[in-house]
C-alpha cells in the first residue's frame, strides 16, 4: 500500500551516506509517496541451453560414383518436391543399360523359342510321336530360358535405378541449407552433397537434467529465448523416456516459430520450485552508470542505498527489461523497509 508521509531530508547518499546533489537541494520538508518493501513468493527457473533445428532436415547422396556435371541449386535457394538438384555423369551407365536391354532382349527370343518348342513336345507326346522324357526335357528348358529372362529383365531394373541415383531430386518442398560439392567433383556412395531443411516450424532441442524434466511432459509450455534477445512460449512436443547414462539428462524438443534460424542457440527456462524473496517495482531502482540503488527511508532522512538485483519476476518479457514488472532484490535491502518509487 502507498503511504504519503511528511520526511525531512536531512541526508540522501549511499549506504555509506554519499550524497546526492538533485535531491539534497530538495525542500527540508516534503512529502513523498513511499512503499513498504515486502516479501513473495518467486517461482525459481533452471536456465537450459540448446539450439533451433528444422522439423524436417534432409541430407542428400548417392549410391554411384559418378563425377558432377551440373549443380542446379545455390545454399539459401528455395527448392520443391522433385526438382532435380544435382545431375551425375552417367556415361558408364548408358553403357549398362545397352548391354541389359540386349541381354534381355536375347533371353525373351529364347524363352519364346523354348515355349514353341515345349508346345511342339506336348502336341507330339499326344500323337506318341516322342518320348515322355523328350517332353520333359523341353519343359525344363523352358523353365531354365523363363529364368534367365527374369534375370535379364532385373538387370534391366537395375540400370533404372542407377539412372535415377544420377538425378538427385528434391525429397520435400524447402530451403537449401548447406552444399558440399560442385561441378566436376566425384560422388561418392554416401557422400553428403545437398542438405535441405523444411520450411515451418522449428523445434528446440535441449538436454535437461533429469530431476528437472520430470516436470515435463507433452503439451507442456516453457519459455525459451533466442541470443537476439527474442522470447516465444514453447510447447514440449517430445520427450526422450530415457536418460544419457553419461551427461544424466533427458532430450526435450520444443515447437518454435518458423522465423527462427536454425542452428543458432537458445535459452530454456524451466521451473524450478519457488522460494520467498524481496522484490521492489523496477521504476524504483535508481541507476548510476553499473551501479543500482533504491532511495530508503531512514529515521534520519533518505538515503541512496546501493542494492544487488535479480530477475524480473511477474512478466513475460525478456530478462532484464524493465516493462513494468517488478524485480528481485538479492542484497542491501529488507523486507518492510521503506523506499521511494
Amino acid at each position: 500500500m502507498i503511504k504519503h508521509i511528511a520526511i525531512p531530508i536531512l541526508a540522501l547518499g549511499l549506504a555509506a551516506c554519499e550524497p546526492d546533489s538533485e535531491e539534497s537541494a530538495a525542500p527540508a520538508e516534503q512529502a513523498f509517496p513511499t512503499i513498504t518493501v515486502g516479501a513473495e513468493s518467486i517461482s525459481d527457473v533452471l536456465s537450459v541451453q540448446g539450439s533451433v533445428v528444422a522439423s524436417r532436415r534432409s541430407t542428400l547422396s548417392t549410391r554411384m560414383m559418378a563425377h558432377v556435371t551440373d549443380v542446379l541449386v545455390e545454399v539459401g535457394d528455395l527448392v520443391r518436391s522433385g526438382q532435380t538438384l544435382i545431375r551425375l555423369g552417367v556415361d558408364d551407365v548408358a553403357a549398362k543399360r545397352a548391354m541389359a536391354e540386349a541381354a534381355a532382349a536375347a533371353a525373351r527370343a529364347a524363352r519364346d523359342e523354348a515355349e514353341r518348342h515345349a508346345v511342339r513336345m506336348d502336341t507330339l507326346l499326344t500323337q506318341d510321336a516322342v518320348a515322355r522324357v523328350q517332353r520333359d526335357r523341353a519343359r525344363l528348358a523352358l523353365a531354365h530360358a523363363e529364368s534367365g529372362l527374369l534375370m535379364a529383365e532385373a538387370a534391366l531394373r537395375e540400370v533404372d535405378t542407377a539412372e535415377r541415383y544420377a538425378s538427385i531430386r528434391a525429397p520435400f518442398d524447402g530451403r537449401v541449407v548447406s552444399r558440399h560439392i560442385d561441378e566436376g567433383d566425384l560422388s561418392a556412395p554416401g557422400l553428403p552433397l545437398l542438405v535441405i531443411e523444411a520450411d515451418g516450424p522449428r523445434e528446440a532441442v535441449l538436454d535437461v537434467p533429469a530431476d528437472a524434466a520430470r516436470t515435463l511432459e507433452v503439451g507442456s509450455t516453457i519459455d525459451v529465448i533466442s541470443t537476439g534477445g527474442e522470447r516465444t512460449v514453447a510447447r514440449v512436443s517430445a520427450v526422450a523416456s530415457g536418460a544419457d547414462p553419461r551427461s544424466r539428462t533427458i532430450r526435450v524438443r520444443a515447437l518454435l516459430p518458423s522465423s527462427w534460424t536454425s542452428g543458432t542457440a537458445v535459452t530454456a527456462l524451466l521451473p524450478a520450485g519457488t522460494r520467498v524473496g524481496v522484490t521492489i517495482p523496477w521504476g524504483a531502482v535508481v541507476r548510476r552508470g553499473q551501479l543500482t540503488g533504491v532511495r530508503v527511508v531512514t529515521p534520519d532522512g533518505v538515503l541512496l542505498r546501493w542494492v544487488r538485483l535479480g530477475r524480473s519476476v511477474g512478466s513475460t518479457q525478456t530478462e532484464g527489461e524493465e516493462a513494468g514488472t517488478r524485480v528481485e532484490v538479492l542484497s542491501g535491502l529488507s523486507a518492510g523497509e521503506r523506499i521511494i518509487p
